[in-house]
Formats: structure tokens, C-alpha cells, sequence
């Protein structure tokens, strides 16, 4: 689980072959409670199109029991999409904070994926 959390917490999408040989053929994606992914195919299509790459890893934590396992990820990422902006352009940026929950079976596949999105950046007391 430590090579997925690992791979999980790079920017960018080139980890992305990488990362589904750990993605079970079953799993679903859900964000803010909205299932918005089913099956790997799927899970694919929408990884690729809306991974941030400039994210920010803020932290993120591992755990495994007799039974299953599991990542969370905690990251922010500006929302701006600066490729469509004239090269003199400049935006303030526009922060999203997102937590993510990487859930293993007992074939040390993922399974579920349960992604929180809020808007604003992350304040640590």
C-alpha cells in the first residue's frame, strides 16, 4: 500500500498506468457522495480528465487491517485554468481543498474511491 500512496501523491497524471494496476475492475467512484465513476474503464476516463496537475499534497495517511486498507489523500489546487488565459493574463488563483479515500480489498485492489470537495484553501489552526 505504501508504492500506491506513493504513486497517489505525485502531481500530474504521468503516475496514471502505474496507478491502475492497483484499481479493481469493480470500483466505484464517488464524489462529494455522487457515485460519478463504475468500473475501471470509467474510473480511466474520468482520472484522466480531471486530475489537477498542479495540486498541492497537504498530507496524507495509510492504514491496513486483516481485511482491507486504505489512503487518504488531502490536497488543494488552483481552479484556474490558465492554459486558456492570454500569456500577459493574470488571475488570482481560486483554491479548491480535496480530501480523498482510497479503499483496498483483500486482493490489495481499490475498490471505492470517496473524494470530498470543498471550495477555499486549507487552514491549519
Amino acid at each position: 500500500m505504501s508504492d500506491v500512496a506513493a504513486l497517489l501523491t505525485k502531481a500530474g497524471d504521468q503516475s496514471q498506468p502505474r496507478i491502475a494496476d492497483f484499481v479493481a475492475r469493480d470500483v466505484k467512484v464517488y464524489v462529494n457522495g455522487r457515485l460519478v465513476a463504475q468500473g475501471k474503464a470509467d474510473w480511466l476516463r474520468r482520472y484522466a480528465a480531471h486530475r489537477p496537475e498542479s495540486a498541492e499534497l497537504l498530507g496524507y495517511s495509510e492504514g491496513w487491517d486483516a481485511n482491507s486498507g486504505s489512503v487518504m489523500i488531502v490536497d488543494q489546487f488552483d481552479t484556474v485554468d490558465r492554459s486558456k488565459l492570454p500569456a500577459t493574463f493574470v488571475a488570482d488563483p481560486r483554491y479548491d481543498t480535496r480530501s480523498t479515500l482510497y479503499q483496498f480489498g483483500r486482493d490489495h485492489k481499490i475498490h471505492a474511491i470517496r473524494t470530498l470537495i470543498t471550495t477555499g484553501f486549507w487552514i491549519k489552526p
